[in-house]
């Protein structure tokens, strides 16, 4: 069984204009530490706080999903958390795995070119409007954005999949 998935999102550049407008909704929100330069993201807000792209997003990842919890013989499915991240120019998030999940997902809304995440010793191509999915103790990493005036915009959710009700 292969326990890695990716989805080409259809409608993709509709979907990424709606959701870019409402990420901008939130306000300015870096994180910035040895282990990361996230010019803007929503992971360390309240998770009550109201978030405008939330209905879109998660229609837009419903097949995705869907399609998983089918290929790995589940009932059902949940999504536990979900947020953005948006990097600029030496923007970058380091090595790190998910912890309480079975899956690690990544919908790439802006992606310019060698900003894809990378899994460690595993190949695997993505791009922008790709949602990508895989084993949550994967480390992943994204890399350096170097010499690109274009941004990269992701939002990333834990999933768990139950074999029963």
């Amino acid at each position: 069984m292969n326990y890695f998935f990716k989805t080409k999102v259809e409608n993709h550049f509709q979907t990424k204009e709606k959701l870019l407008e409402q990420i901008n909704l939130i306000p300015n929100n870096p994180f910035v530490n040895q282990n990361q330069n996230i010019i803007h993201t929503d992971w360390n807000l309240p998770p009550h706080m109201h978030r405008e792209y939330s209905s879109l997003f998660l229609d837009t990842v419903r097949g995705h999903i869907e399609t998983m919890t089918k290929s790995l013989n589940c009932l059902q499915y949940k999504i536990n958390s979900y947020w953005f991240q948006q990097y600029l120019t030496t923007g970058f998030h380091n090595w790190h795995t998910h912890r309480g999940c079975h899956f690690t997902n990544i919908y790439f809304i802006e992606c310019p070119k060698g900003s894809e995440t990378k899994l460690k010793n595993i190949e695997m191509e993505m791009e922008e409007g790709d949602i990508v999915s895989f084993p949550s103790f994967i480390p992943h990493s994204s890399p350096q954005i170097k010499n690109s005036k274009e941004r990269k915009t992701i939002i990333s959710f834990n999933t768990d999949f139950y074999i029963n009700d």
